[in-house]
């Protein structure tokens, strides 16, 4: 049975050790439940959904592992991780065919030809890799769930020789957690120098990171609730551009591998074909290169107008995370009631939020 939603404020108060379960029980869950939609092909949503709910689980673990000693180890943190990986390669296909496909009205009819070869490569490849990827993704997550689940609900502390034993309280711990991870986004983005520069990846991963931290109790810290926004914008604007090198990468495959082909089809009607055979004419008309050059000289023009935004609205501007963090988390609401008393007890049962 479910249990009562629990309150941001209420987060704060209790035992950390108690809040990290709750918020990654309910990621666990939002998880499971976006899995039980993969397997309907008319849900285009159910493979991002479990992706976000995989990186929001596996950001609180790794932001509280203190917290979860004993409870969940790092076999179990990797298998989790290797469950994620498994689908980037579906994603990645699915990110490049949403920005291609619009491209074609904008083609010339020579540029369409190869537009239209690499759109039917990337799909493919997901015809024939995706199905495969989701049941593999199916079956490992249904065991790292079992154990994670399991790691999750039940924790152990010490009894004090006298009196109540201590407990930290999720306040404190979170209040220390978010502001080493503005830090390390501030110092992230203070690196970036250009639009090919690895921190532009880092950098994004900071900022999800930040963002999944701070959402679960954003709630309670009302100038903390205003940061989600801008969050996710530089998140978007940090994704976008790290997508759009992924994509170069593929058309530069993608060109090697259309040479290749186009040279043994060449080679192949030559030995057994007429030399003018309508077929030899046609494979020798057929080029794939105007199209590839097309995507990447547009996708080259996109990164450059991103950068340029990054740089004026966030990098140039000097957006102080830190500061802005430190500012949020100053007056938090006061939690609706006080926790109650009892008998101090050796195991809790933390229960689905």
């Amino acid at each position: 049975m479910t249990a009562r939603p629990v309150r941001p404020a209420e987060l704060l108060s209790r035992p950390a050790a108690q809040s990290v379960r709750l918020i990654a029980l309910t990621y666990l869950d939002e998880a499971v439940a976006a899995l039980g939609r993969l397997a309907d092909p008319e849900d285009q949503e159910a493979l991002h959904d479990f992706r976000v709910a995989l990186r929001r689980l596996r950001t609180t673990l790794r932001a509280y592992r203190p917290q979860l000693a004993g409870s969940v180890p790092r076999r179990l943190r990797r298998r989790l991780r290797d469950v994620a990986d498994d689908t980037n390669e579906a994603r990645d296909g699915e990110v490049a065919l949403a920005w291609l496909r619009p491209l074609e009205p904008g083609f010339s009819a020579r540029e369409r030809v190869g537009l239209r070869w690499l759109i039917e490569r990337i799909e493919r490849g997901q015809d024939k890799d995706l199905p495969k990827v989701l049941a593999e993704v199916r079956r490992s997550f249904a065991r790292v769930e079992r154990k994670l689940r399991r790691g999750l609900e039940m924790y152990h502390r010490p009894v004090a020789a006298q009196g109540r034993a201590h407990e930290e309280r999720f306040w404190s711990v979170a209040s220390a957690v978010l502001q080493d991870q503005a830090q390390r986004l501030e110092g992230i983005l203070a690196t970036i120098e250009s639009r090919d520069d690895d921190a532009i990846h880092r950098a994004r991963i900071a900022a999800k990171r930040l963002r999944y931290t701070l959402e679960p109790v954003a709630a309670a810290l009302p100038a903390g609730a205003r940061l989600i926004p801008r969050l996710k914008q530089l998140q978007d604007l940090l994704g976008e551009l790290h997508d759009l090198s992924e994509l170069e990468d593929e058309v530069r495959v993608a060109m090697e591998a259309a040479a290749v082909a186009r040279a043994g089809r060449i080679w192949e009607l030559t030995l057994d074909d007429e030399a003018e055979s309508p077929a030899l004419l046609a494979a020798q008309r057929r080029r794939q290169n105007p199209g590839l050059f097309a995507v990447a000289q547009r996708s080259r023009a996109r990164r450059e107008m991103l950068y340029r935004q990054l740089r004026a609205d966030w990098l140039e501007r000097g957006d102080e995370w830190t500061q802005a963090l430190a500012a949020a988390l100053r007056d938090p609401l006061p939690a609706p009631a006080p926790l109650g008393g009892g008998s101090p007890r050796r195991v809790h049962r933390a229960r689905s939020v």
